[in-house]
């Protein structure tokens, strides 16, 4: 098997809707694939929307949420400066990649979703059937994507994400702009979930999505079994 060259794409936005609180992208959403990628002798390059450094969740960096991955990325001095030097997406050329991956966070909510650039990205990798990989919230890169018909990019399509019952659980239903389990099925897909906070990971063709934080390593990993398969 080739070395693989995959790109993972993360929110810029640090606001949690009017709270006062900050956001970002969820750490072990982003660490675990990381280093799965890594582990299987993958390239990855990290970019977001704005390029530069991306902001972290610090709920994330409370210790009730660490994992192996997570502790692992704190020890690595490289992983600490990649965050810190991100790739704008408009910089990203996708022919130079296999797999692309979205990790979630309540941030993507604000700036990953209804994003032509994101959707540039996104189909460009689906043309080419390359496998897009997304969990939790990052899921929203897919919403107001188009295809080359015109059609919603979801519609049809068996796909998961945060769910509704979760975001009540961390009581969120208020702040974030819209339910994502909501819009997935306002757009056509044919939402399927899992156990709240359960590993549930579904796959569509060359689309893998998973439901929450749990699921970010088995997307993750699907991701490359597809490739290695083609």
């Amino acid at each position: 098997m080739k070395n693989l060259n995959v790109l993972i794409v993360t929110t810029s936005h640090n606001q949690l809707g009017n709270t006062g609180e900050k956001t970002g992208v969820w750490l072990e959403e982003l660490a675990g694939p990381y280093y799965r990628y890594l582990d299987q002798d993958a390239s990855v390059t990290l970019a977001s929307i704005k390029g530069g450094e991306i902001p972290l969740d610090p709920k994330s960096e409370l210790e009730e949420w660490q994992t192996e991955f997570t502790k692992r990325f704190y020890k690595d001095e490289a992983a600490l400066s990649s965050i810190k030097n991100t790739k704008k997406i408009t910089e990203i050329d996708p022919a130079n990649f296999d797999i692309l991956f979205f990790p979630g966070g309540h941030g993507p909510m604000w700036d990953l979703g209804d994003n032509n650039e994101v959707a540039q990205l996104i189909n460009e990798f689906d043309k080419k059937e390359k496998p897009i990989g997304l969990v939790c919230h990052g899921v929203v890169a897919l919403k107001g994507v188009k295809n080359e018909s015109g059609n919603s990019f979801v519609k049809g399509k068996r796909v998961t994400s945060f769910t509704n019952s979760e975001e009540e659980a961390v009581g969120l239903t208020q702040v974030v702009p819209f339910l994502l389990e909501d819009a997935l099925v306002e757009e056509g897909a044919i939402y399927v979930k899992g156990e709240d906070w359960s590993d549930f990971v579904i796959e569509d063709g060359n689309l893998i999505t998973g439901q929450n934080p749990q699921s970010s390593v088995s997307a993750a990993q699907r991701t490359i079994e597809l490739t290695v398969v083609k």
